[in-house]
């Protein structure tokens, strides 16, 4: 049994370097730096994940939509939306890209999991919500079904389907390296999820055992794997040593085991899923 994975590209996005990582501390004064930071870096890819397994389509997050470049898509009060620079086109919507390989995103696709409902990766909701399952952690719906804040925090759920209410995944499968407990998605065991909170609270990353290789998908508990050897976290979560200790996890289950690791927010990702390229940990 073969499972597939393709990469939707979903626009790119320039962020503060603040952004992209600051060391552990005080959550404020990392707040702040951002705030302050006039700079951007060089464009960073936003992607969407398709895996194709036997027992249907799922999609490891959405990416961003074409509509967040219109005018009023977003709060004005907003503030980190002032603070990133998008760069999406119109075809690059994830239900078209989905429609040129011949998936109907309202109905040929299983379930949904969304590592985080940040608006780069739940940006394509509207365009698969209807038939397909779509997934959160508990406790991640737990801090962003308040509007208020999960606005504040990055997301956008004006732009959520009107009825949205996400399914939760169960935790009742097995231990898996350093995680002491997963979120199996396939009845064979194939594809699950585990914690890897700290970017925001309850964020999730999927595992995808296939015949020869594991690939996991971070989402952004790590932005590049430079950061991720580096361990140096994300610049304005409010949680950065719990972000700090997913990290960990992460390089300690790929000292393991032969994983390909791709993060949502680094081109290489694109190389190292083509030529199942081995993460080696530092």
């Amino acid at each position: 049994m073969t499972i597939n994975i393709r990469i939707f590209e979903t626009g790119n996005i320039r962020v503060r370097p603040s952004q992209m990582t600051q060391p552990p501390g005080n959550v404020l004064l990392r707040r702040f730096r951002f705030l302050t930071d006039r700079k951007f870096t060089e464009p960073i890819p936003i992607f969407a994940f398709l895996i194709e397994h036997p027992e249907g389509n799922f999609m490891f997050d959405l990416g961003e939509t074409p509509r967040c470049v219109q005018p009023g898509y977003y709060d004005w009060w907003q503030v980190g939306h002032h603070c990133v620079s998008m760069n999406i086109k119109p075809n690059q919507g994830l239900g078209e890209q989905l429609k040129t390989i011949g998936i109907d995103p309202k109905n040929d696709i299983k379930a949904v999991i969304i590592s985080h409902l940040h608006s780069d990766h739940a940006g394509g909701l509207p365009d698969v919500y209807g038939k397909p399952e779509i997934y959160t952690s508990e406790a991640h719906w737990n801090a962003f079904k308040s509007p208020f804040y999960a606005t504040l925090e990055g997301a956008n759920p004006k732009a959520w389907p009107e009825d949205f209410q996400p399914r939760f995944l169960k935790p009742d499968g097995p231990a898996i390296g350093p995680w002491t407990k997963s979120y199996p998605i396939t009845s064979d065991g194939k594809i699950v999820a585990v914690d890897t909170p700290g970017h925001v609270p309850g964020h999730l990353s999927v595992i995808i055992f296939d015949e020869d290789i594991t690939f996991l998908l971070v989402g952004d508990a790590a932005y590049s794997l430079d950061l991720l050897d580096k361990e140096l976290i994300d610049g304005i979560n409010t949680e950065p040593l719990v972000a700090l200790e997913s990290q960990r996890k992460i390089k300690e289950f790929c000292r393991g085991r032969d994983v390909v690791v791709l993060p949502s927010h680094e081109y290489d990702s694109v190389r190292r899923l083509e030529a199942k390229e081995v993460y080696q940990p530092k």
